[in-house]
């Protein structure tokens, strides 16, 4: 009998074992997964310094002062902007809320919306005193075509196809007449 028993015991733990494997593979892999996405951000992050720097034409002296101002805007905005996306969390796909709560959730995402607003007049100003208005319309214009840019190639990353435009079906080619 004490074979049997041993056997039994054995055969639990592989059970056991196999068990908690795929949750271990699941941790690694979310830590990985964590991982290559912190490096990719960094990467992001130091191709839109890039970007930012050479479209703005950013002296050293003006990127010396602009670019800590320039982060401390983006860590408030980031706050704001995680504010607002967790409004609507655990709502996204059910939306049996009550008018009053839909009503509630819907000011208190105007009254972000005002405070991100808020927040871009007042970097606006700290940025003009450090750069011209020309350069400063020029560093809005940089932060949408990176934005768009890095949209349009993580896009092809994902294997999606290239939009044709904004909503709007491909233009119709006209076929050559055949004569």
């Amino acid at each position: 009998m004490k074979p049997l028993k041993l056997s039994i015991v054995m055969i639990m733990a592989i059970a056991v074992m196999a068990m908690t494997l795929p949750n271990q593979v699941q941790g690694q892999d979310r830590e990985k997964m964590a991982k290559e996405r912190k490096e990719m951000g960094e990467r992001i992050k130091a191709s839109k310094i890039a970007f930012i720097t050479e479209q703005v034409d950013l002296s050293p002296e003006e990127a010396e002062k602009f670019w800590p101002i320039y982060n401390e805007q983006n860590k408030k905005r980031e706050e704001l902007t995680h504010t607002l996306m967790e409004r609507f969390k655990g709502h996204e796909e059910n939306l049996e809320i009550s008018n009053e709560q839909a009503e509630e959730m819907m000011q208190q995402g105007f009254k972000q919306e005002e405070a991100l607003l808020d927040l871009k007049r007042e970097y606006h100003k700290k940025f003009t005193e450090i750069l011209s208005a020309t350069k400063v319309m020029k560093l809005y214009h940089a932060e949408n075509n990176f934005r768009r840019g890095l949209m349009e190639r993580l896009g092809h990353r994902e294997g999606e196809r290239k939009p044709e435009g904004r909503g709007m079906a491909p233009p119709l080619r006209e076929r050559p007449h055949h004569r």
